[in-house]
């Protein structure tokens, strides 16, 4: 019974019920050799003369509440509950253990641990750790019985999320020279939840919470909020300690991989010193937890290279470099736990690094302009034996795109065909793009004929298209319009059929023209062969409408859309004025603020948080409003949400921390001060992305001071700061020490 009342997640807490229902209790529901504690102590004294239908009412709310996890309790039932946790709490109080496992071994035997609640949970736990587990140690010889009790409790109370007690008895088998039994602890725990974390709630990930540096390697990871618990971070600590003590990284690494809980610096330094009578083991456990991270972050691919991407976009060079490095310390060495591709998997190797990863590191270093460092990987790559495919040639060939390096494109293209790895449709794009962008249209229109003739016919489809809509846009943006216009005909007449994309590419070239004549042939041919707009041709026409003032641009757009099929949405809605917002014009500004009168009027698009929050960072970027005006427009909006009772959400507040903090006027400051107090007074927990798009912008504008005092706000949060962060801390301390030499006057 104990297994099926610790893997129950959701729990009821009966403990406010307990006193009315005590004064019915049968002698039944007292264990024997028990004093009914009713009979000595003046629980409840009822002031009511009609005690009769309180009792009927309290019993009635007791069904409700059992009756919405699909369970009914028996009078009896909830008696005998109420009265073992009054008894409970009293054994609490006197310390007494003994009675606690009689009373936990009754609620058992009745089917009714389950309904413990976690406040009564965390209490057991941390009794059970003190009374057995003192600061001092274990000194008591180690009873068989005693054990018994001691380690079910722990087991039931750590399922309900309350793990002091079973995170003791873990340190005391590692003391004690027991891995096995510390495994046989963790497997049973995990047979209670049934392969499913109880924590997940605290544990998992959210894109917006990772750290941007990207870096997992001592780094604190999302759940660094209020939800996060040391302890189930030690119980994973602790598991891998009884794995390091038989020399099983495999071991450590799968359960690792079966788990969304992530090691903390904080949580392992603190497990670390409880330990500290096997300095060995210590080592061994750090050096394990260090290259599990690792592992764990390869291991999930597409995570992978997003953490590597967010490196690469916020030009994070040295956490790059230092993930790079400990990725290539796992590939090799005689300690090595890294397969170099998914053909050298072994049993000692069980994770790769694919070639997305190879791809992720290469094209983050080339669009971090070190070409240095991608050299270096490009010859790690040699000396692994891994060869390049078409996929990491296509990715490089975008990369180099991105920085405007078309002779090394070209170069690395002529690579390629060298090593006899043929081109996709996407590989040709790549190229194209790179060229028309470059500036050189001819060899762009060079490298298209060859691709017509020679590849297309075995392309699948949609590449096919990707090739021709980069050719049109390249020459529209370089200025060859009739060649576009030909070839949009070609198309059509021959294919591949062009699709919206084609369209809005022509459109948004009308557009910036102002030509409404031929934005209308579009439309009406669009119209034609069945092809609706998407929110960038909406938007791409209203910005027409509006460049030759047209007042009523707005009500057009919303015309045409209707005339399409499309009936606008909060989504729709929302996108077209956070489109609007990026012109940055006033006409486009009022545009948008019609929008989103439309919305507010509308009961099926009424706008959010996402809405407003487009107008307010749309305010702030760039220098296009004179400051009065952008107060002017912000106190709008602020007195709109208000009336309207939206509240910002914490992606939100990122971004109205970076567009206000990139506002280089004082009222950019000002706001983004405003908007952090806010966000601490509403407590929404701050995660390594909050702190580091604060103390970024901070240091962007010089403002050392005020980053100064944030930062003594995130340490005194209990926020450990990762990787990425600690690089800010460590220039904003070195750089304050240096101006309160010569006194607080340089500051102004």
């Amino acid at each position: 019974m104990l297994h099926r009342a610790a893997r129950t997640r959701t729990v009821v807490l009966l403990d406010f019920l307990a006193p009315g229902l005590l004064s019915r209790v049968a002698s039944s529901a007292v264990p024997s050799g028990l004093q009914n504690p009713i009979r000595n102590h003046n629980i409840f004294p009822l002031h009511s003369k009609d005690t009769a239908k309180f009792f009927e009412k309290l019993k009635k709310r007791i069904t409700v509440i059992h009756s919405t996890n699909g369970r009914d309790i028996s009078d009896r039932k909830a008696d005998i509950f109420n009265s073992t946790v009054i008894r409970i709490r009293q054994a609490l109080k006197d310390k007494n253990v003994d009675a606690i496992w009689e009373y936990w071994q009754y609620l058992e035997q009745n089917r009714l641990l389950h309904f413990l609640g976690p406040s009564q949970l965390e209490r057991i736990s941390g009794l059970i750790a003190a009374s057995f587990f003192p600061a001092h140690g274990h000194s008591e010889p180690w009873n068989l019985a005693e054990r018994k009790a001691v380690e079910e409790i722990a087991l039931g109370a750590a399922a309900g999320g309350a793990t002091d007690a079973l995170n003791a008895c873990m340190i005391a088998r590692i003391k004690r020279n027991e891995p096995k039994a510390v495994i046989e602890l963790y497997r049973r725990l995990m047979k209670l939840l049934k392969g499913k974390e109880s924590w997940e709630d605290a544990d998992s990930i959210d894109k917006d919470q990772t750290d941007p540096s990207g870096l997992a390697l001592a780094s604190t990871p999302s759940p660094d909020s209020i939800f996060h618990t040391p302890g189930r971070v030690s119980l994973l600590l602790a598991v891998i300690t009884a794995h390091a003590m038989q020399d099983s990284f495999q071991g450590a690494l799968q359960t690792s991989l079966e788990t969304v809980i992530r090691f903390q610096r904080y949580t392992t330094k603190g497990f670390l010193q409880k330990i500290d009578h096997d300095p060995t083991l210590q080592q061994k456990v750090e050096t394990y937890v260090q290259r599990l991270d690792v592992a764990r972050l390869v291991a999930r691919s597409r995570s992978f290279s997003k953490q590597i991407t967010n490196l690469s976009e916020t030009q994070a060079v040295k956490p790059l470099e230092k993930l790079y490095q400990a990725v290539i310390d796992g590939l090799s060495g005689p300690d090595a736990y890294l397969a170099t591709d998914l053909t050298e998997v072994t049993p000692n190797r069980s994770v790769a690094l694919t070639d997305v990863g190879w791809a992720s590191f290469l094209v983050a270093f080339l669009k971090c302009r070190r070409r240095d460092l991608a050299g270096k990987i490009w010859n790690d790559m040699a000396r692994f034996g891994i060869r390049p495919g078409v996929s990491m040639w296509t990715a490089i060939l975008d990369a180099y795109d991105s920085i405007g390096a078309s002779d090394e494109a070209v170069a690395g293209w002529n690579i390629m065909l060298s090593q006899g790895i043929q081109p996709e449709g996407l590989t040709y794009r790549a190229l194209i793009s790179t060229l028309f962008n470059a500036l050189k249209p001819d060899e762009a229109l060079q490298r298209f004929q060859t691709f017509q003739k020679e590849f297309m016919k075995n392309c699948p489809p949609v590449q096919t298209l990707s090739v021709y809509n980069t050719v049109l846009n390249g020459l529209l943006a370089t200025h060859r319009v009739d060649e576009a216009t030909t070839l949009l005909q070609e198309m059509q007449a021959k294919g591949p059929t062009p699709d919206v994309v084609s369209y809005n590419t022509f459109l948004a070239y009308y557009g910036r023209r102002g030509d409404l004549k031929t934005l209308a042939v579009l439309v009406n041919k669009m119209t034609s062969l069945g092809l609706v707009g998407d929110v960038f041709s909406f938007s791409t026409i209203l910005s027409a409408l509006l460049k030759i003032g047209r007042d009523d641009a707005p009500e057009m757009m919303l015309r045409l859309m209707r005339r399409q099929g499309v009936q606008p949405n909060v989504a729709t809605y929302s996108a077209i004025i956070d489109q609007q917002m990026r012109e940055r014009d006033e006409r486009n500004l009022r545009a948008a603020m019609h929008m989103l009168q439309q919305m507010e009027q509308d009961p099926n698009a009424q706008p959010n948080e996402v809405t407003y929050t487009s107008i307010l960072a749309g305010i702030y970027r760039g220098q296009w409003l004179p400051p009065s005006a952008a107060e002017e427009w912000r106190r709008d909006i602020v007195e709109r949400m208000k009336k309207r009772g939206v509240k910002l959400n914490r992606v939100t507040y990122h971004i109205l921390f970076k567009a206000c903090l990139e506002y280089e006027q004082p009222e950019g400051l000002q706001h983004a001060l405003v908007y952090y107090r806010e966000m601490v007074r509403r407590k929404i927990p701050m995660v390594q992305t909050t702190w580091y798009i604060l103390l970024a912008g901070l240091l962007q504008r010089g403002e050392w001071g005020v980053a100064n005092e944030i930062v003594s706000d995130m340490f005194k949060s209990g926020t450990q700061p990762g990787v990425g962060v600690l690089e800010l801390v460590s220039r904003i301390r070195k750089r304050t020490k240096q101006r309160i030499r010569p006194g607080p006057r340089v500051y102004f």
